[in-house]
């Protein structure tokens, strides 16, 4: 017997954008932290990097074409009454803290290079990247948000790390590379059902 929307797992509320926009910055960071590698290693690692995003595209789309389809669908006559809205899942908190993230980022990085250590600065973007997905974790309730950014603000501390131990040529790996495909990997995980 097929399950009715109302019992069918779901994604947590606005999984689907969360997905695509932490799927497009792991992308990206393996865009920009790729570029030192052999002509292969990069092939490779665009690769899977470009399939994975693709994927998630994909299963985001399908998720909220249905969901949009299954909202006007039990859409009452009640809810198009003028006034009633529902609160979207990127309020205020989330801008906010976006908003912090970015200051961080810019301002941490300007401090790195005025310090002569530019080379740091994708260490620092994963620290900060990874440490703002624990107030994120706070704010939608999310539980695996904490899994998330303990492991992306470890790969920033790896970076940091490869520095003073004097192998500074590791930090792209370990704070970019590896950060964008966690970051990949969690937004796949993000559009697994879960049960309510």
């Amino acid at each position: 017997m097929p399950e009715s929307p109302a019992t069918r797992p779901r994604t947590a509320e606005g999984a689907e954008i969360g997905a695509l926009i932490g799927g497009a910055f792991g992308l990206l960071f393996l865009i920009i932290n790729s570029s030192s590698f052999s002509s292969l290693g990069r092939t490779l690692v665009m690769a899977t990097g470009i399939i994975a995003f693709g994927t998630i595209a994909v299963v985001a789309v399908r998720s909220l074409v249905r969901l949009r389809a299954e909202r006007r669908q039990a859409m009452s006559a009640e809810d198009r009454e003028p006034g009633r809205r529902r609160e979207p899942p990127f309020g205020r908190a989330y801008w906010i803290i976006v908003l912090i993230e970015a200051i961080a980022l810019f301002a941490g990085a300007r401090v790195l290079s005025s310090l002569g250590h530019p080379e740091l600065g994708v260490a620092w973007v994963a620290f900060v990247v990874g440490t703002h997905f624990y107030a994120l974790g706070y704010v939608f309730k999310l539980n695996r948000f904490h899994v998330l950014a303990t492991v992306v603000t470890l790969c920033g501390i790896g970076g940091f790390i490869a520095f003073f131990a004097a192998a500074p040529a590791f930090i792209p790996v370990i704070s970019g590379v590896i950060s964008g495909f966690v970051l990949l990997a969690f937004a796949m995980w993000a559009l697994i059902p879960a049960e309510r």
